[in-house]
């Protein structure tokens, strides 16, 4: 028929399909995955759910519905600007190039995530759907950022939010749109001096601060870390408000692997080993600044992981 819409939506749902050449997933996460990339790429989350469930005719009710309305907004925005062609024309050229950028911002996102998920798949898979409120809010954020580096952590942040649903809050996202470059630079050296133990989870990851003196008093200014500084990851919520709080630490969680930063590490016990815990002086992080950790690209600060390591050997007698 002459006046017979084409059905892109179809089209488009093959193009997403396209990205994910290669990755061996799950199922419960290819769904995340597959829901995710119709909501930033289409903006019709159902889209990609449906054409895994092959349910043609939904695709087909959605793409005349959508096609539909954009003719009657065309309509409409015609009638409202015959009388100032000049208007309606920068108008067109001003929501047209914001909606474009938008869109290459989110594509962007979706490329890195896929290319994400082929260099790390998850090795489980999962039961719970990834929230359409999040992925709501996280498409409103993606489509903001066109700097390559905040686009790399978003994409992390989707990717292990297919992976676990729920591993990352809305408060980071949040946060993660608030957070400007000197702030996320702070927050990338404090990052890379923090000590974490897979084996505990997130209950130690943090910065000892024991050997260098009281952070308050610019004990770890030398690291690029001083008061105001730290004082700035407190404002944006990254890390928790005390710079004078304090943790029992038994040598034994040196004596499994651990890092600092990137660095990995695991010392050995002595005749002289002492076998009971001390009381040492850390800096922890907040929910949202463990979270945005995990996607974080950290680097090595030398002289800090050798001053610590030196300090934990001479103080719980490990080498």
């Amino acid at each position: 028929e002459k006046n017979k819409l084409p059905e892109t939506k179809s089209v488009e749902a093959e193009d997403i399909l396209s990205m994910l050449d290669g990755i061996p997933l799950p199922l419960g996460i290819k769904k995340n995955l597959w829901k995710s990339l119709g909501r930033l790429v289409t903006g019709l989350v159902d889209i990609p759910v449906a054409y895994l469930e092959s349910k043609s005719e939904s695709i087909k009710g959605e793409t005349v519905a959508l096609n539909l309305f954009r003719n009657r907004v065309a309509e409409k925005a015609s009638t409202e600007f015959t009388n100032d062609n000049t208007l309606m024309n920068r108008a067109v050229n001003y929501y047209g190039s914001k909606l474009l950028k938008e869109q290459i911002n989110r594509e962007s996102v979706v490329e890195k995530t896929a290319e994400e998920l082929k260099l790390n798949p998850p090795k489980e898979d999962t039961d719970k759907n990834i929230d359409e409120d999040w992925l709501e809010m996280f498409a409103r954020i993606s489509e903001s950022k066109s700097n390559e580096d905040v686009q790399l952590i978003l994409s992390k942040i989707l990717a292990g939010e297919i992976r676990k649903p729920g591993s990352f809050g809305p408060k980071s996202l949040q946060i993660l749109t608030l957070l400007d470059h000197e702030t996320a630079l702070i927050f990338r050296k404090f990052c890379s001096i923090s000590y974490e133990c897979s084996q505990l989870g997130d209950s130690l990851t943090q910065v000892i601060c024991e050997p260098f003196g009281s952070p308050g008093e610019n004990g770890l200014q030398k690291f690029g870390l001083s008061y105001s500084e730290l004082t700035q990851l407190q404002d944006a919520g990254l890390i928790q408000n005390s710079l004078t709080s304090w943790h029992s630490m038994h040598p034994l969680i040196f004596q499994l692997p651990f890092k600092i930063g990137t660095s990995n590490y695991q010392l050995s016990s002595t005749p002289q080993t002492i076998t009971e815990a001390r009381k040492t002086k850390i800096i922890n992080f907040t929910k949202v600044g463990l979270e945005l950790r995990k996607v974080l690209e950290m680097k090595i600060d030398i002289d800090f992981n050798n001053q610590l390591i030196s300090w934990i050997k001479t103080t719980y007698k490990l080498e």
